[in-house]
């Protein structure tokens, strides 16, 4: 399966959030005897403003209670602490959190500098992401 290139067979649209700076779609992917993967797709910016539209949908991730969550950032141009803040406050709401890239040069930085490039499990894309979830 080739989620990188825009082919993403299997996967099914479950949701949308956004503003003007933001903008998050949920993909969720039936896997076989292991529930539900979910893929976040998250692009443009991600500030104080606009953090509550990741929030929203990290929060019906939570509620839709799917095996795994991946969360795409390889679209986000700009983020800070409130996007750490958001996935701090999914991580201990959800089951498995991933996040995959690859993250633009800022972002990878924001990780590093939080110490949170070795809290989180990080992927180098979605592709990535999905095949160590699903061979699990």
């Amino acid at each position: 399966m080739d989620t990188a290139d825009g082919d993403r067979s299997g996967f099914e649209l479950a949701g949308h959030w956004h503003d003007d700076s933001l903008d998050v779609t949920a993909e969720d992917l039936a896997m076989t005897g292991a529930g539900t993967l979910r893929v976040l797709r998250v692009s443009g910016d991600i500030d104080t403003d606009t953090a509550p539209v990741l929030e929203d949908a990290l929060k019906q991730a939570a509620a839709d209670q799917p095996h795994a969550v991946v969360v795409d950032l390889s679209g986000l141009t700009f983020g800070d602490s409130a996007t750490l803040n958001a996935l701090l406050q999914a991580h201990h709401r959800l089951p498995a959190l991933v996040i995959a890239g690859p993250l633009n040069a800022a972002l990878q930085r924001l990780f590093t500098l939080a110490g949170l490039d070795a809290f989180f499990t990080m992927t180098p894309d979605v592709e990535t992401a999905v095949e160590q979830l699903t061979s699990s």
